[in-house]
């Protein structure tokens, strides 16, 4: 079970994303003529999907748009149910508890891009930031959400326990092996 990876390269844009992207540009009131006008950065930290920010002009060209794409990893569905996860997100968003959903194509989504950054461990020991996160968690907790209500990740593994590829990560790198896992029932 690899993670198949695609990478998206500029210039080289699935056609079903070149039409969510040009959509949304447009509801944004900008023209993306040039597709080759799009920068295509490649983000670090997902572990099941690739992440791009991808980045046009505006039409006055003052500033650039900016937009999340994420590319949905293959061979995850050990650990979750896409089609759950797609729901999820999609509740979260018309909630408004995390980015905003801009569009999908067959194989990702199109998000709102956050500028942000990672919390330190100092920021989490700071009793207004544990507040907040507090309170957005408690937010969070009372959304009624679509999908199964129950754990299924041990179950699911459970079924597939001999021959599962094994992420690890060392020395800054992740790492895939294939393994058994035991103990589960």
């Amino acid at each position: 079970m690899a993670i198949k990876r695609v990478g998206l390269i500029k210039g080289c844009l699935p056609e079903e994303l070149k039409k969510v992207l040009v959509s949304v540009a447009s509801e944004w009131g900008d023209v993306v003529d040039d597709l080759n006008a799009l920068q295509v950065i490649p983000l670090k930290g997902a572990m099941t999907n690739e992440v791009y920010q991808i980045s046009w002009p505006t039409r006055d060209g003052d500033f650039s748009r900016n937009v999340l794409v994420r590319v949905y990893g293959e061979g995850v569905e050990v650990f979750f149910n896409r089609d759950d996860e797609i729901q999820t997100f999609e509740c979260m968003s018309k909630h408004g508890q995390g980015p905003r959903l801009l569009g999908r194509f067959a194989d990702g989504r199109v998000e709102e891009f956050i500028h942000a950054r990672t919390l330190s461990a100092a920021d989490l020991r700071d009793p207004e930031i544990s507040a907040i996160i507090a309170a957005k968690l408690r937010e969070f907790h009372n959304l009624d959400m679509p999908g199964p209500k129950n754990v299924v990740l041990w179950d699911r593994m459970s079924q597939r326990h001999k021959g599962i590829w094994l992420g690890y990560f060392r020395g800054g790198n992740w790492y895939v092996r294939e393994g058994t896992i035991t103990g589960l029932s």
